[in-house]
């Protein structure tokens, strides 16, 4: 149904006068009655009759009255919220974040949310292999992921992520004065480690991979985890360390503690990345209040 025969329903029920009303929609008063007949005929209905006193309502357009008000009222809030998403100011945003973001990707939702609560924001914890087919395939808007990134993805860079030694808080003591008397890393061949598997984090497999033959480490791995929480939990029970990165000291459980590594390979650049093949306002308003984002608001 076309809402503009409503409207000229509703301008002329409220005026009561085909004059008033068609100045009201600044129309002829024939352009007018063309509207309220076509509507009458779609109905099958009458809407008003005409008297001395102007165009008054039938019992049926009485009726039909509220309903046709809750229509135009719904149409409007459509348009409002079709005006909000192409502003950027409402919708849905679909998210991707990994291991190495693990601290700043929450952080970073969490105060786009304050100030943008009309919008939805769904955050996955995925690989960066994921992330990186849902940028390509538009299934996600925006990815916290290691740098670089190929074209033609586009990336802001965020943060420098760290490798750490995460170990039970009763085995720090003797790693960290193994460590601090040997001089170097080798040694880390001494110590059982637990990794996480390579589907669940490539990106960090391969970054570990790289400092350990670096540093001439042929690790001991005597177990691997889906998932960085067990891996933790593990490490937490004493029967082995793992090298991951230094903000999981965020989600850490008691008794672990974390020994920032140093050197080649130790560290990487983290940032927001996206397709700008995909045009869409809301991941920009992203984008812009994570590059205002300062440190005080941390």
């Amino acid at each position: 149904m076309d809402t503009q025969l409503l409207r000229a329903f509703l301008i002329l029920a409220e005026t009561g006068n085909y004059h008033e009303a068609a100045k009201k929609l600044f129309i002829t008063q024939p352009a007018l009655t063309k509207k309220i007949q076509a509507l009458e005929y779609q109905l099958d209905l009458p809407l008003f009759m005409r008297g001395r006193h102007g165009s008054q309502l039938t019992p049926a357009g009485k009726q039909l009255m509220p309903h046709a008000q809750a229509v135009m009222k719904q149409v409007e809030e459509l348009r409002q919220h079709a005006r909000n998403v192409s502003s950027g100011k409402a919708g849905s945003l679909a998210i991707g974040f990994g291991i190495s973001s693990i601290r700043i990707a929450p952080e970073l939702v969490a105060h786009f949310r304050r100030r943008y609560p009309q919008i939805n924001v769904s955050l996955e914890d995925i690989s960066s292999t994921q992330q990186a087919d849902g940028l390509y395939a538009g299934s996600l808007q925006l990815a916290f992921m290691r740098l670089p990134v190929a074209p033609p993805l586009s990336s802001l860079r965020l943060i420098t992520e760290k490798l750490a030694i995460a170990v039970a808080t009763k085995e720090k003591a003797d790693l960290v004065s193994k460590l601090h008397h040997e001089g170097d890393y080798r040694l880390l061949v001494d110590f059982p480690m637990i990794q996480l598997t390579p589907e669940r984090g490539p990106g960090l497999k391969q970054q570990i991979s790289r400092f350990l033959a670096f540093n001439h480490v042929d690790a001991n791995i005597i177990q691997r985890s889906r998932d960085i929480q067990t891996l933790l939990a593990l490490v937490a029970t004493g029967i082995g360390i793992a090298l991951i990165t230094e903000s999981a000291v965020n989600i850490a459980p008691r008794g672990i503690e974390f020994i920032p590594l140093s050197g080649p390979y130790a560290s990487w650049e983290v940032g927001l990345v996206w397709n700008p093949a995909w045009a869409d306002p809301i991941r920009d308003r992203f984008i812009e209040v994570v590059k205002r984002y300062k440190p005080s608001e941390r």
